[in-house]
């Protein structure tokens, strides 16, 4: 089913208005929610002026998938990109790569998804506590690499609580390619120290779509994690170890079907934390957090064919201080530091070796006065990149600065509006400056531009939102003008008017796209709503209604859209639980994106069906619980077009998932 639809925030705003029936005449308010991925004494969703969601709960186990993409893509505002069964990172409006965070605990995930897009992600969503979206431009907190969001992973792998003893074992089967998914998780407590420890091991066959077996799909990952922390009276300090093991397979290209290219990625992650209350006079609390990686990566051609190998050995820290209250001011002020050192050797080393050293100052105030609540913040930072010497490219710095201010009104106890703008600046990525040379996965020939300029976001949020336990609802409607907008624009130059086709050499003749990183300003707006609604009836039977839709353009300054662009959503979903027994059913109808940019193709809409039944049981002085989900249960061709890859390798087809899991 193919449909086009534009969506105005006017109509928004009168299905925001819609009264439901048996709505109760008084609010009842909901307990306030965490946001870890903000500073600490900041932390309640209720208080932040930022557009955030969180996802956690049941409904987090029900939206668990290989990857953090493919687990958010459901979300208002949140798509992803994908490159098979074992790639996909999230896409927040538009914007994903080198504009998006993923972090684990505050810290990045200091692999190298943001090179390529069928470079997979270091972290998994299974063993997550909860997962928190930060729309938006977060550059204040976390620097360059969240001009478009935020995605923070929250999985107590350093506790900083104690907490009683509890394990939690979820075993998966997936039909679509006979996937096993099992994933084990311990967490418990003796007198002051606190300890974690998780499990996964996942292993999956070719998936089938509606179109048949995509080949050369598998995968086999493999995460283990340990951690402990000692808890005293005025705070914690703590450590986690973790190995990250993932061989996937990128699903077969047509025009090379001797090449059955997989990666092989190793990632060894070592994370420390803790935090001092009332450290020196005037300080409530001192806070740290960093981690050092060493990861690495080979791409096969083939069985004992390696291709390429690349290498990233990284160190990242966070010191945090909040300060007392000066007069009715709160916040922090707080230094981030990166060290990287990359290198990529083989036939597809696009990017050549070099270090980046980063140093980041910042400053996060907020107030409340009667109804009002202010936030405001500032951020400098200072990026150096030092190319090898055998690149014979000169030392590259960028200094950025970034700044904020939102303010919320609650019109009444549980009706509240908002707004947030900022200007802020990234600096190019390694791949930006540095690319020359072929990059199969994507098929293009990249030529990067050392003398690229920074990114200038200029960004406003506007909000309105209702939050009650019976019903809640938020409108988002944002625009982001980018100045000296980075993007790849395909070049010419034998003067044909059309896209040079070159070779790996980057001669004239080839099959690969000749691009060079290039500069114009450009203008993504759009908007976000989403309601739930609660009932009860006969005392026990519990029904819980969703609605969303989302929609964003991304455009450069002369009106050519840009490529990949997330097209519009409407969803719908219901749940229903009584006693022991839980059901679910969701719809999301993903409309046809014909807004293109030169050379790339549109993709036809497709309506995905999705439907649950769980059942909880006593086993012993354990819970179980028995489930079966199916997923796109009308069997569509369904082509996501934000990847690179949708005319070989469209989303899975109908499958059924059953799962086991005990909690003791």
């Amino acid at each position: 089913m193919t449909m086009t639809m534009t969506i105005r925030p006017g109509v928004l705003l009168c299905l925001a208005g819609m009264p439901f029936t048996g709505l109760a005449d008084e609010a009842h308010q909901l307990d306030e929610l965490t946001v870890y991925a903000r500073p600490y004494g900041m932390q309640s969703l209720q208080h932040t002026a930022t557009p955030v969601s969180i996802l956690s709960g049941e409904e987090l186990k029900n939206q668990q998938s290989n990857s953090i993409g493919e687990t958010l893509a459901n979300e208002p505002g949140v798509s992803a990109s994908d490159f098979g069964q074992g790639s996909s990172r999230p896409v927040i409006r538009g914007l994903g790569g080198q504009r998006l965070q993923v972090m684990q605990g505050g810290i990045s995930s200091m692999d190298i998804s943001t090179i390529s897009v069928d470079h997979a992600v270091s972290i998994s969503p299974f063993n997550a506590d909860q997962i928190e979206i930060l729309r938006g431009p977060a550059t204040l907190l976390y620097g360059n690499g969240a001009s478009a969001g935020v995605v923070n992973i929250v999985n107590n792998r350093i506790p900083e609580t104690l907490g009683e003893f509890e394990t939690d074992l979820d075993y998966r089967h997936n039909t679509a390619a006979g996937s096993n998914t099992f994933a084990a998780r311990v967490d418990g407590s003796q007198d002051s120290l606190a300890f974690h420890a998780d499990f996964l091991t996942l292993e999956s066959n070719n998936y089938e779509a509606q179109t048949g077996t995509i080949d050369n799909s598998e995968i086999d990952t493999t995460d283990v994690n340990i951690g402990g922390s000692w808890i005293g009276d005025r705070g914690f300090i703590g450590f986690s170890l973790g190995r990250y093991d993932s061989v996937y397979e990128v699903p077969l290209d047509a025009d090379e079907p001797d090449e059955r290219v997989f990666i092989d990625l190793k990632q060894t992650r070592v994370d420390f934390a803790g935090q001092l209350d009332k450290p020196l006079p005037g300080l409530q609390t001192l806070r740290l957090r960093g981690a050092h990686n060493d990861y690495e990566h080979t791409e096969f051609e083939g069985p004992g064919e390696p291709g390429t190998f690349f290498f990233n050995d990284e160190w990242e820290g966070r010191l945090e201080a909040a300060h007392v209250p000066l007069g009715s001011w709160s916040g922090v002020v707080g230094i981030q530091t990166r060290l990287r050192s990359f290198a990529a050797v083989g036939d597809e080393a696009f990017v050549p070796p070099a270090k980046l050293n980063s140093t980041g100052l910042f400053l996060l105030e907020d107030t409340d006065h009667g109804r009002w609540h202010f936030e405001a913040g500032a951020r400098i930072e200072f990026q150096t990149i030092e190319p090898t010497a055998t690149t014979g490219l000169d030392e590259i710095d960028h200094d950025t600065y970034s700044v904020s201010a939102g303010a919320l009104y609650n019109l009444t106890d549980s009706l509240r509006a908002g707004v947030n703008i900022g200007r802020s600046q990234r600096a190019p990525a390694l791949e930006e400056l540095l690319a020359t040379g072929p990059h199969l996965a994507t098929g293009t020939f990249e030529i990067g531009d050392a003398d690229l300029d920074e990114e200038t976001v200029n960004s406003v949020d506007v909000s309105i939102e209702r939050q009650d336990d019976t019903w809640s609802w938020k409108l988002n409607l944002f625009a982001n003008h980018i100045e000296d907008f980075i993007f790849q624009q395909f070049e010419d130059r034998n003067g044909d008017g059309q896209a040079d086709e070159v070779d790996e050499t980057g001669a004239l003749g080839g099959e690969l796209l000749l691009t060079r990183f290039t500069q114009d300003d450009a203008l993504f707006y759009g908007a976000e709503f989403e309601t739930r609604y609660h009932t009860v009836f006969a005392d026990r039977h519990h029904m819980d209604f969703r609605l969303f839709a989302d929609l964003v353009r991304g455009q450069l300054e002369g009106g050519d859209d840009l490529p990949r662009i997330t097209p519009a959503r409407l969803g719908i979903g219901a749940v229903y639980s009584q006693g022991p027994w839980r059901a679910d059913a969701d719809i999301v109808n993903v409309f046809e994106q014909n807004d293109t940019a030169e050379l790339e193709t549109g993709t036809g809409g497709h309506i995905l069906v999705s439907a649950g039944l769980g059942y909880d049981f006593p086993v012993g002085s354990a819970t179980g619980r028995i489930s079966l989900r199916g997923t796109n249960l009308l069997d569509e061709d369904a082509r996501r077009h934000t990847s690179f890859i949708k005319d070989r390798a469209p989303l899975p087809g109908r499958s059924v998932m059953a799962g086991l899991r005990l909690t003791y």
